[in-house]
């Protein structure tokens, strides 16, 4: 055989495997539409700016984007599902698409999300599903939880677009246009300093979680910090971050990380969030995560450069 379609044929083995993996638990394939609507989107994940996402003009001068995100499709086609049966776990083998310094960039991703009725049992068991995935070479699954930083936000009297900003530089993990930025607002000393240990305060361990302790100021940010200490104890390979902030703007609970040895990206990425439906009446929890595909075959193939 060819050796171009050898590898073609060693890299489906792999998808095979992980929906096999998840099939097993009974997630249901999902296969998300390749477009969606602009003002949808960007309404919804406004840290994402227009010329990141790939735009198409249609006949009646709608803008449409090219499937931006797995999540926001699945909020449209399956939350209607979810909501009449109460709850719907599904999994999707899919691509992404990007506009980077003037290219469109495919991402291929695999993913699981499981909606309705999530409790903290739900996230350990999706949380030892990530770490099944990861498990076949050395990682780091990195744990956070978004009220730490709503919660510290709180304390800043500043306005909502400048809260954004934030959340870009600790996205892009920006350390020192981040302390710029807080300089020039007018905050407590006791913000000021979490803002500037605020990537600091990863890993694991006592000395970790009694500077947690040290950084709370409200409750939100106590119960997060006493639910990412729980679920650390899960495994030895996880480890807390909280200045996790996803991509996307829709997550509201813990956020999560994977990391290879080989790799200096992420390989996963997940968290819970919440579904609304269009006239905002009905809400529904939800918790999954992606896996950069291309990135993690290449990981079990020993192929990584």
């Amino acid at each position: 055989m060819d050796e171009k379609l050898k590898l073609s044929f060693k890299r489906y083995q792999y998808k095979r495997k992980m929906e096999d993996y998840v099939i097993e638990r009974g997630y249901i394939p999902f296969h998300p539409p390749l477009f969606e609507e602009h003002d949808s989107f960007s309404s919804r994940n406004p840290r994402i700016t227009r010329e990141e996402l790939v735009l198409f003009l249609t006949g009646k001068q709608q803008i449409l984007l090219l499937r931006p995100d797995i999540t926001s499709a699945l909020m449209k086609e399956i939350y209607p599902i979810a909501l009449n049966e109460g709850k719907c776990k599904v999994f999707y083998q899919s691509t992404i698409y990007r506009n980077k310094r003037f290219e469109i960039q495919e991402i291929n991703q695999f993913g699981i999300e499981n909606l309705g009725d999530i409790n903290e049992i739900t996230e350990i068991e999706l949380i030892v599903m990530a770490i099944d995935l990861l498990s076949t070479n050395p990682f780091i699954l990195e744990i956070g939880h978004t009220d730490f930083i709503e919660g510290l936000l709180r304390e800043c009297p500043i306005s909502e677009i400048q809260k954004v900003d934030i959340k870009r530089l600790l996205y892009l993990k920006n350390k020192d246009e981040l302390n710029q930025m807080i300089s020039t607002f007018e905050l407590s000393s006791k913000v000021k300093h979490i803002f500037t240990q605020i990537f600091n305060l990863q890993g694991k361990g006592d000395q970790l979680n009694a500077l947690l302790r040290s950084c709370i100021l409200n409750e939100q940010m106590e119960e997060a910090v006493q639910k990412i200490i729980r679920l650390q104890e899960i495994s030895p390979s996880i480890h807390i971050d909280c200045s996790i902030i996803n991509e996307l703007d829709y997550y509201n609970g813990i956020v999560f990380k994977g990391y290879y040895n080989e790799l200096n990206k992420e390989v996963l990425s997940g968290g819970r969030y919440v579904l609304i439906s269009e006239d905002s009446e009905k809400r529904m929890d939800a918790v999954g995560f992606s896996i950069d595909t291309n990135a993690w075959i290449s990981c079990q193939m020993g192929v990584v450069k």
